[in-house]
């Protein structure tokens, strides 16, 4: 079992688990093909020698970037043009040049490697007068599972770009907030507890005197009172900044789009808002720019806050497509959100903006 292991940890990245081996069950249409028209003599060399170094060149894929993926995928598909020579299911080779595109660090360049490949496909066709049981699985299979393969993997970078973003603001949200709570717990027990020591010896030294029992007792509650506003004090030091705020969450929201490459472009008016409203709009602003990173196919991203004709609009848009949103969670989550403020959210796609309206509430100043 150990020796199982070492194996699998040398031919497959972890993350990865079993789905590199399962994807391997596509070379039954190879093997199929090979038993209705078997090879013989020196040809069953050349088809074992052919397969043997596919798997090296297969695996090898999942590890490499850059021109050894390049080397990888171009000796997949020479292969596939080789075994072409002997079994119609070696358009299967194909298959697996195309899917491997998508190792390649960028979308665009994923896509344009798959584009590529299926022109190459449809030029050694061509050129060897290949049969249309040939090249139309090849070209249809090569480009339904590369793009499948090349999007799934964008999708799971931006996951993973936004998880590690996510991390890191925590991770300065906790520092920066230690920080806070050390400098106001230095700042109000420090005044605090000095005029506490005084009153205190004050009210010793009174002792010591003399001193009618009265004024002795005045400076005694007048200590009692300071402990508990310093007691209020450092329960608020230390729970009082829940209220999210739009710059705040824009400040973070640039950590996420910059791990994307998505430009983030804010222009933000400066409203009197209750604590509530800039609460809930912020969380709306997060929740919108979190969808953008995962989903969305954009290159720019844009948030706006205006007040205009008594209405405020919160906007964010990208140059993407919406589809389906209705059954989108985030979506309706929002909605709840801007209709709990008694406004209401509209939606254009193509590209894609989300507009928030909200009335002027009598409590928001101008």
């Amino acid at each position: 079992m150990n020796l199982l292991k070492k194996i699998h940890s040398k031919l497959v990245p972890s993350h990865m688990g079993l789905i590199p081996y399962l994807s391997l069950a596509y070379l039954a249409i190879f093997f199929v093909n090979l038993y209705f028209d078997p090879v013989s003599g020196i040809d069953v060399l050349v088809v074992a020698v052919g397969l043997l170094a596919f798997l090296a060149c297969y695996f090898s894929s999942l590890w490499v970037h850059g021109p050894q993926l390049i080397a990888c995928i171009a000796s997949i598909f020479i292969i596939g043009v080789v075994m072409a020579q002997f079994n119609f299911g070696a358009s299967v080779f194909f298959v697996y040049a195309a899917a491997a595109c998508s190792q390649f660090k960028t979308y665009r360049v994923a896509l344009g490697a798959l584009t590529f490949i299926i022109c190459s496909i449809g030029l050694f066709a061509a050129l060897t007068q290949q049969s249309t049981y040939f090249w139309i699985p090849a070209v249809l299979f090569s480009f339904i599972i590369g793009l499948m393969t090349v999007h799934q993997a964008e999708v799971e970078r931006k996951n993973k770009a936004l998880k590690l973003s996510q991390q890191q603001i925590e991770a300065l949200a906790k520092t920066a907030e230690r920080e806070r709570i050390g400098r106001d717990l230095h700042d109000i027990l420090g005044h605090s507890l000095s005029v506490i020591t005084l009153k205190s010896e004050l009210a010793s030294k009174m002792i010591d005197k003399g001193i009618e029992l009265e004024k002795i007792r005045d400076e005694i509650k007048a200590v009692e009172q300071l402990s508990r506003e310093t007691l209020a004090q450092v329960r608020g030091a230390v729970v009082g900044y829940n209220q999210a705020t739009i710059r705040d969450e824009l400040l973070q929201a640039q950590v996420a789009t910059k791990a994307a490459d998505i430009e983030l472009i804010s222009d933000i008016e400066a409203l009197e808002l209750t604590a509530d409203t800039e609460s809930q709009l912020a969380l709306i602003t997060r929740e919108a720019i979190t969808n953008i990173v995962r989903h969305a196919e954009t290159e720019k991203a844009w948030v706006t806050l205006r007040e205009k004709d008594n209405v405020i609009e919160l906007a964010i848009t990208d140059q993407g497509e919406m589809n389906d949103y209705q059954a989108n969670s985030g979506i309706n989550s929002m909605r709840q959100r801007i209709a709990k403020l008694g406004g209401e959210m509209h939606i254009q796609n193509a590209p894609t903006k989300l507009s928030f309206l909200l009335p002027v509430a009598p409590e928001i100043g101008n």
